[in-house]
């Protein structure tokens, strides 16, 4: 929490430049002594390489040092923007969907650990467009307590989660009623759950991804969109991208139906890597993270 804390206070005094300085010594520490997040890191940087190679696009050239000095400063921007230093002015709308364009009515919005998708939420409290997120946040307990010494608004619009249970499913009924939204992030598998999770290609290898963010969507009977929020230069660019409206797993074929729809959500979260390789923060071995999973064809 000290160290935390310092840098936040550096960045606040001093800037940005005086952060990332301050910030370098504490990434070597961590890469040069975390040795399975380095090992996850540099073999998810060839899975990208080897992808890009295979669908002919520029071939990334980042290592798995500046993966983590990435995470950084995706820490420090995440305690910036609930610390008041947002401007909505540094927020850009890509196509597909603009934000203008949102429909009024309540959605659910799948993400990822792909970029920073508080800030959306942050973005939502200067245009009326509340955002609950869907977290497990009880693994990160220093992390947590930064954030709510920063601003305990932070985690206003946060729903801890473990499980989806029918009480949880009408509780989320009712925000989506009152035209509130939903973010939940679908790419990283239950701890508890790991057998709840379907594979499907991803950079060129089966992959797992849960079932669960996907079988809530069909639950709450509400548009459901893609969300990815990259930092490109010195902006954030927002992908909001029409998924289903709604989405419908119906009883016949039903697993086979999932698996398509989480098929369609893995080539999305590809193609937004490939854009922002060094901005995906899944540092453990995620091809093999649902290992003892019950079999695809049950």
């Amino acid at each position: 929490m000290l160290g935390m804390q310092s840098l936040l206070a550096v960045y606040r005094l001093f800037g940005r430049r005086a952060f990332t300085l301050f910030l370098y010594p504490v990434v070597a520490y961590f890469w040069l002594t975390a040795a399975n997040a380095r090992r996850a890191s540099q073999d998810y940087l060839n899975a990208i390489r080897n992808r890009a190679r295979q669908v002919g696009v520029p071939v990334p050239r980042v290592s798995s040092f500046r993966h983590v000095l990435e995470f950084g400063h995706a820490v420090l921007d995440k305690g910036a923007i609930w610390g008041g230093d947002f401007s909505p002015s540094n927020v850009q709308f890509e196509r597909p969907l603009t934000f203008p364009q949102m429909p009024s009515r309540g959605c659910l919005f799948i993400g990822s650990h792909l970029g920073n998708l508080e800030v959306l939420r942050a973005f939502g409290e200067f245009r009326d467009f509340k955002v609950n997120a869907l977290v497990s946040t009880r693994h990160s307990p220093k992390f947590n307590q930064l954030l709510s010494a920063v601003n305990p608004k932070a985690f206003d619009g946060m729903i801890e989660i473990d499980s989806l249970g029918p009480d949880t499913v009408i509780k989320l009924q009712d925000r989506i009623r009152a035209r509130e939204h939903i973010a939940i992030a679908g790419d990283r598998v239950s701890v508890r759950h790991k057998e709840r999770s379907i594979h499907v290609p991803f950079l060129g290898r089966p992959a797992p991804f849960p079932e669960g963010p996907f079988i809530l969507a069909s639950l709450l009977d509400c548009p459901v969109y893609l969300l990815f929020c990259l930092k490109i230069g010195k902006k954030y660019r927002v992908f909001i991208e029409p998924f289903a409206d709604p989405l419908v797993l119906p009883r016949a074929g039903r697993r086979s139906s999932l698996k398509n729809v989480i098929q369609r959500y893995a080539q999305r979260l590809e193609a937004h890597c490939l854009m922002a390789p060094s901005q995906w923060f899944n540092f453990f071995d995620f091809w093999e993270q649902a290992e003892g999973r019950r079999p695809e064809s049950s």
